[in-house]
C-alpha cells in the first residue's frame, strides 16, 4: 500500500525545519515522535504516585515531576503541529522545578514558596520574551545555567548526605551515571528512542534529587525507582574518588 504523504497539515505550516509527512493523520505531523513522548508522561506520573505514599509528600516535592510530564506535553504538542516555541520551552520547565528543589535544601517553608514565585516569575518573564522574539541565545543560557547550577549541588548533596564508601553513595553514584549514560539515540539517530531515554534520564535525575534532598533512607531504596533504574543500582559505576 502506497502512502499519501502530501496530506495538508491541520495546524498550518510548520515553523520547524522539520517536513510534516501526516502519514498516519492529517491531525499529526509526526506520529511516532509524538507517540514516544508518553514516555515523559508515565515517568513523570510513576514519580508523582510514589511521593504520595510517602508521610512527607508536599505539593513543592512534586513539581518537578510536573515538570517532566510538561516536556512530553510540550514535546507532542511540537511533533504534532512542528510550531518551534513549544518544543524551546519545555526545557526550561523541567529545570526550573529541579533547580528550585536543589536551591531550597532545609530551608523553611516561607523561604522555599518565595524562592518558588522568584524562579517561577524568572521563567514566566523569559518564556514571554522567547515567544515574542523567538530569541535562542538567551534561552540557551538560562538552560546551560540551570543545568551546571543542578549539576554542582547534585554532587554536593551526595558527598553531604552519604557517607564515604556506604552502599547508599555506590548505589546512588550508580543510579547517576546509569541513567546519564543511557542516550543510545546518538548511536540510532531515532528520534523516538531519544525521547524514551530522555525521559527516563531526566526521570532518574529527579528522583535521586528528591532523594537526596528529602534524607529519606528507604530500606529497598531500588524499590522506589521505576524501571530501568534499578539496574543502575546493581551496577558499581562508582569511582574511587566518588565512593
Amino acid at each position: 500500500m502506497i502512502l499519501d504523504i502530501s496530506v495538508s497539515p491541520f495546524w498550518g505550516q510548520p515553523t520547524a525545519k522539520a517536513k510534516s509527512d501526516c502519514v498516519a493523520t492529517r491531525y499529526i505531523a509526526e506520529f511516532i515522535n509524538s507517540l514516544t513522548n508518553l514516555a515523559y508522561v508515565f515517568y513523570a506520573l510513576y514519580g508523582i504516585s510514589k511521593l504520595h505514599r510517602k508521610p512527607n509528600s508536599d505539593v513543592l516535592r512534586a513539581v518537578p515531576y510536573w515538570g517532566l510530564m510538561t516536556v512530553g506535553i510540550c514535546s507532542t504538542a511540537y511533533h504534532v503541529s512542528l510550531k518551534c516555541s513549544v518544543d524551546d520551552l519545555s526545557m526550561l520547565f523541567t529545570t526550573t522545578p529541579v533547580l528550585h528543589r536543589v536551591l531550597t535544601v532545609n530551608a523553611s517553608r516561607r523561604d522555599s514558596v518565595i524562592m518558588a514565585i522568584l524562579l517561577g516569575s524568572i521563567l514566566t518573564g523569559l518564556v514571554f520574551y522567547h515567544v515574542k522574539t523567538d530569541e535562542l541565545i538567551l534561552h540557551a543560557l538560562s538552560f546551560a545555567s540551570m543545568v551546571i547550577v543542578i549539576g554542582v549541588r547534585t554532587m554536593q548533596l551526595i558527598k553531604s548526605r552519604t557517607l564515604p564508601g556506604s552502599a547508599a553513595r555506590r548505589q546512588i553514584w550508580g543510579i547517576v551515571r546509569f541513567g546519564a549514560g543511557l542516550p543510545l539515540a546518538w548511536l540510532l539517530e531515532l528520534h523516538g528512542w531519544w525521547h524514551i531515554f530522555t525521559a527516563i534520564g531526566a526521570y532518574i535525575f529527579i528522583a535521586v534529587i528528591d532523594h537526596l534532598v528529602s534524607g529519606e533512607v528507604p530500606k529497598d531504596i531500588e524499590k522506589s525507582f521505576a524501571w530501568p533504574a534499578p539496574v543502575g543500582f546493581s551496577v558499581n559505576l562508582c569511582g574511587k574518588s566518588d565512593c
